[in-house]
């Protein structure tokens, strides 16, 4: 009887304990799905000459670098142009039964990519895989507001660093699967002119298993959100404000606290309102950034840089400044505001993307570039607070999904201007078309953002 009493009230207070630090869990569960569903997208860069030697290989015909680079650009739409369907199926699903649908099937598709050859098939495959990614996305922003709307900045930015470790994550398994010898690509005579290639017959036999590597990573990752994630009920967010209420050091942690009376617009209100259309722009010129800093780094510097395993350090050293750029971006939004944020990271990424043309002759100083405009384009992780902070919390997973809707019309518009480079234009301006659009960011979140 006495060790059944004990048993018993070691559960009771491991239960209470668990209880009283929920929103803890939930912020671990957040950050390894998110870290989950950008696996894909932010280790798609390093990918990307392995697939394209890979499809040369099987059927004869070069892809060229924009028709290659159109597999991360639609990845990327799916993720920021479904998104909202999340908001709106939590409304009739059960979410945990919507977590489990939507991290299983990123999973199964990510797997079953495997067993796929062609870049036709593929592409479609990025539509889902962007799809599934999307909704999770927006899922894990809408239980970080539920949980933690006093530090919605902060707790952004921790989730937004474990989203960009994925890249890390993602390039040293692409070395470590495809590529553990450092084989270098060689120069191939094709119909488009001289490319650099991977020839190794190791290389080309083993590209394929990255799919199936990333599919157990991310089951893994997703795991332990399947348990525990859900939305807060009404006693518990007011149990949390009884304790916000006293100074216990539980007070000044990421716990819900009502913040000072400000905007709260509706979607209708939202609409009406000349900063929405001015923000939206500003995430439209940051999809070209982040999308040429990630996914065509080793493009741009395999011209120069012919060592297969420094690209790859390129790209996990970009990806682990990205996660501490989301990080800091989070806590100077939570300090400074929206607009000396988005001021100053606009400011500083515009010019650098301009330089990777040139940067690129010196490998160190490109990784140093490289390094520099992911940790600026960490900025991303700032969306949702930046709505916060301009129109309110009310509906805000849906305000998120609408505001990151602004994405997919940058990959549009990032795919015109690649293949402009291929048939009008060089890198150095196609960089130019890149990079200049955040200065003019800059300018307008500096006077818009008061």
């Amino acid at each position: 009887y006495y060790i059944t009493n004990n048993l018993s009230l070691i559960m009771a207070n491991s239960r209470s304990c668990f209880a009283r630090f929920y929103n803890w869990w939930v912020l671990i569960c957040v950050c390894l799905g998110s870290m989950a569903m950008g696996l894909p997208f932010f280790s798609y860069g390093a990918l990307l000459p392995y697939l394209s030697s890979l499809f040369y290989h099987t059927s004869g015909k070069i892809i060229s670098q924009a028709a290659m680079a159109l597999q991360p650009v639609i990845l990327l739409m799916g993720i920021t142009l479904t998104g909202s369907l999340s908001s709106i199926l939590e409304y009739y699903v059960n979410v945990r039964l919507l977590n489990f649908l939507l991290s299983s099937g990123l999973v199964l598709v990510v797997g079953c990519s495997y067993f796929i050859n062609n870049y036709i098939t593929l592409t479609i495959v990025a539509v889902l895989i962007g799809t599934l990614g999307g909704q999770i996305n927006v899922c894990n922003v809408a239980r970080l507001s539920e949980w933690n709307p006093r530090k919605s900045g902060a707790a952004n930015g921790i989730m937004g660093f474990f989203m960009g470790m994925s890249g890390l994550v993602g390039s040293v398994m692409c070395s470590a699967v495809i590529n553990p010898f450092n084989k270098e690509p060689e120069p191939v005579n094709t119909t488009l002119g001289e490319e650099m290639l991977f020839v190794d017959d190791y290389v080309l036999d083993h590209t394929k298993d990255i799919w199936l590597a990333w599919a157990g990573a991310i089951a893994i990752m997703f795991l332990p959100g399947l348990f525990i994630l859900r939305p807060p009920t009404p006693e518990e967010v007011c149990a949390q404000d009884d304790i916000l209420s006293g100074d216990s050091f539980e007070s000044v942690e990421l716990l819900p606290r009502t913040k000072p009376a400000g905007p709260n617009y509706g979607i209708k209100e939202l609409f009406r309102s000349p900063k929405f259309y001015i923000l939206y722009l500003i995430i439209l010129i940051l999809s070209l950034t982040l999308l040429t800093s990630t996914e065509l780094y080793k493009f741009i510097g395999i011209e120069a840089i012919n060592d297969d395993k420094f690209l790859n350090l390129v790209g996990a050293l970009g990806a682990v400044a990205n996660a501490f750029g989301r990080v800091t971006w989070g806590l100077i939004l939570d300090r400074f505001g929206t607009r000396a944020t988005y001021t100053v990271a606009f400011f500083i990424q515009g010019p650098l993307t301009i330089a990777l043309h040139y940067s690129k002759w010196n490998k160190w100083g490109y990784l140093a570039n490289i390094c520099i405009v992911c940790f600026c384009t960490g900025i991303f992780t700032c969306i949702a607070p930046a709505c916060q902070e301009l129109f309110g919390s009310r509906d805000i997973s849906l305000k998120y999904a609408i505001t990151l809707s602004a994405e997919s019309f940058g990959c549009v518009l990032f795919f015109i201007l690649q293949l402009g480079q291929q048939y009008l234009y060089g890198e150095s301006v196609f960089l130019a078309m890149m990079g200049a659009p955040s200065i003019l960011a800059a300018i307008m979140a500096f006077f818009a953002f008061r």
